[in-house]
């Protein structure tokens, strides 16, 4: 899961020192020397025969069925056409382009990275089959332990350099080790896998510990390219800071187009390998996609109404209803110069819950957790702020299918049932505003912090004073979200209101509730830098989470899950807000799209690329527009992914 916030802007101040060559992916910093770890990484693999492993064809099992996933319809549409500038928005500047390690799981990570980069295969979006990505055969052992790839021999990183089996191998390398500060990489790669095996320059195998429901799934990834990670050491994430990897996918990003605090252009590689690859050869339109830092949505708004951005949409899933009801009905958008599209998904919906720390005074009590859920007024948010367009989240595991527990149902707003828990608790006295106290003359008082952000903000306003009916006192901090996440990582937070990124197919509660990534081990000081803002510790979880990582099939997985949900349920850890099943987006008419919308598994409405830039009905709305013409209001809705009504 990656995590919905942007993180620490201090490194941009470092960033500005330092000194960018235009020509090559070299930053020049007096603090880090020349470094060449080629024969140390050669004798990492040869110290460990039983993880890297060295094969040749006749190693091969013979019966292996091989796929190429060509069967399926082609993604985008044929009208698309190349060319153009998108300009998008980003609410903070990311403070690396590392994908992994300290700061590497930033909201700008998609940009940069998840939505780009290739891994072996990928998945259909409308029909979440496998397809050919940086591999183009696989197949799958019959024990269900091995997959094994063949790579596309036209398979090319944007500096011109060939994709290699070796890389798949660097990907082990820097998993695994320390240098990467990643400890939740580390650990997947440490559980999930064997040993990687190469057999010739195209053919590699990934073998994983256990069987898998998917084994595909388990062992598809991204490659690490060797001649960029050979400067890989002690002081990766600090070196790495600004270094970006070169993309074996359909954008690169020059230094020159790094514009601290201000913008990041993502310019398509020239003769990209994939250009004309079925799946890929109607996506990825644009000449280049800039990404412009504004922090108020406000601004970007008004902005978008001039034109200076193609899109406006919500990285949430859901536009605040005041632009989509209120501001939204603008000249621009009556006349059809804007359209304006809803689009019902597919997809996990984004937990965003308020995460309780239990490692703060009074939070690791039970009824008191209990009664903060019946303390805040999520019916009223839905009302008033959502106006009714979202629902209440009834788990953090919603949107998983079968793998979400159809018994879980979120506390509803109750003062009530919340005095009657706190009472439990020893919170018994009422002060003269309202406020609970216990006999040490405690006051219930927590620090709810939220992003800056109108919507966030409104709906806090409403949970303080709903709250206070209960007894509750909520000190409402809002922070930009560089110094939310900041806080909560440091598990600094009493409250916090946060989302993260879920993908499918099944939930990952290991980050979120077990207790690896809580406390540091054999003490009580909390582990910083991980997702459990909860601080959950509960060896009873521990052992279903363990079990549900190693879950054979989807029946025993759906099992664990549900009994793992239950179990986050009844410590109360975190309260559940709100979900959509939607994502809604204003666009001006020269940015196109295929006919039915988007794709069923897609989360936002940019991220699959499938949308163009049309200059001639630019050019042909722009004038229009100064004469006055109009082409009437589009207002569209796809509902043919839409879940059946009741």
């Amino acid at each position: 899961m990656r995590f919905s916030f942007h993180q620490t802007l201090t490194a941009l101040l470092l960033g500005c020192t330092l000194l960018i060559s235009a020509c090559s992916r070299t930053v020049t910093d007096d603090r880090f020397p020349p470094y060449d770890n080629t024969e140390e990484v050669k004798a990492a693999w040869q110290a460990k025969p039983d993880l890297y492993r060295f094969r040749t064809p006749a190693d091969l099992p013979p019966n292996l069925k091989w796929e190429t996933g060509l069967d399926y319809p082609d993604m985008g549409s044929p009208e698309a056409k190349k060319g153009g500038t998108f300009n998008y928005d980003m609410p903070n500047y990311p403070s690396t382009l590392r994908f992994m390690g300290p700061d590497g799981n930033n909201t700008f990570r998609s940009e940069h990275y998840d939505n780009i980069e290739m891994s072996l295969l990928s998945k259909h979006l409308d029909l979440d089959t496998w397809i050919p990505g940086l591999a183009n055969e696989w197949a799958v052992s019959e024990d269900r332990l091995t997959v094994f790839f063949r790579l596309d021999p036209d398979a090319t990183y944007s500096d011109g350099v060939k994709v290699e089996v070796e890389d798949f191998f660097m990907a082990f390398y820097m998993s695994l080790s320390k240098h990467a500060k990643d400890p939740f990489r580390a650990d997947y790669f440490q559980r999930e896998f064997t040993c990687i095996t190469k057999y010739d320059e195209r053919t590699l195998s990934v073998t994983l510990t256990k069987p898998k429901p998917d084994p595909i799934y388990s062992a598809n990834m991204g490659p690490m390219p060797r001649h960029f990670f050979r400067e890989f050491t002690d002081d990766f994430p600090a070196r790495y800071q600004w270094r970006k990897m070169p993309t074996a996918g359909a954008y690169d990003i020059k230094l020159e187009d790094v514009k601290f605090g201000r913008s990041i252009t993502l310019t398509r590689v020239k003769n990209w390998w994939a250009k004309d690859k079925k799946y890929y050869r109607y996506r990825y339109n644009a000449d280049h996609v800039v990404y412009r830092m504004i922090s108020s949505m406000d601004k970007a708004f008004e902005m978008f109404r001039q034109g200076k951005l193609d899109l406006f949409s919500s990285s949430a899933q859901l536009l605040p209803p005041t632009y989509w009801y209120d501001k939204g009905d603008i000249p621009e958008l009556l006349n059809g110069y804007i359209e304006r599209y809803s689009f019902y998904n597919q997809y996990p919906r984004i937990p965003r819950c308020i995460f309780i720390n239990q490692s703060k005074p009074l939070l690791d009590n039970l009824d008191i957790r209990v009664g903060l859920h019946h303390a805040f007024n999520m019916e009223k948010v839905i009302s008033v702020v959502l106006r009714d367009d979202a629902v209440r989240m009834q788990s953090a595991f919603a949107g998983f299918g079968r793998f979400t527990s159809p018994n879980l149902r979120a506390r509803p707003y109750d003062p009530a049932k919340a005095r009657e828990a706190f009472t439990k608790a020893g919170f018994t006295k009422s002060g003269r505003d309202g406020v609970l106290t216990n006999d040490a003359g405690k006051r219930l008082t927590f620090t709810l912090s939220v992003g800056n952000l109108p919507l966030y903000n409104q709906a806090a306003l409403i949970w303080k004073e709903d709250a206070l009916k209960a007894g509750v006192d909520l000190q409402i901090e809002s922070l930009d979200f560089t110094q939310l996440f900041k806080k909560a990582a440091e598990k600094k937070h009493e409250l916090v209101l946060a989302g993260f990124g879920a993908t499918p197919p099944y939930p990952e509660p290991w980050q979120f509730y077990h207790s690896d990534n809580a406390y540091e081990k054999g003490t009580r000081k909390p582990k910083t830098e991980t997702n459990n803002f909860t601080q959950t510790a509960n060896a009873e979880l521990d052992k279903l989470i363990d079990e549900q990582r190693e879950a054979p099939n989807e029946d025993e997985m759906q099992r664990l899950c549900w009994l793992i949900e239950e179990k986050v349920q009844e410590q109360a850890s975190e309260i559940p807000t709100w979900e959509v099943p939607l994502y809604r987006y204003f666009h001006w008419r020269w940015l196109r799209w295929p006919e039915g919308g988007n794709f069923k598994f897609t989360r936002e409405a940019n991220e699959a690329f499938a949308w163009w830039i049309d200059e001639d009905i630019k050019e042909e709305t722009q004038k229009a527009m100064r004469e006055g013409r109009s082409f009437g209001e589009v207002s569209r809705v796809f509902e043919q992914f839409r879940d059946p009504q009741p």
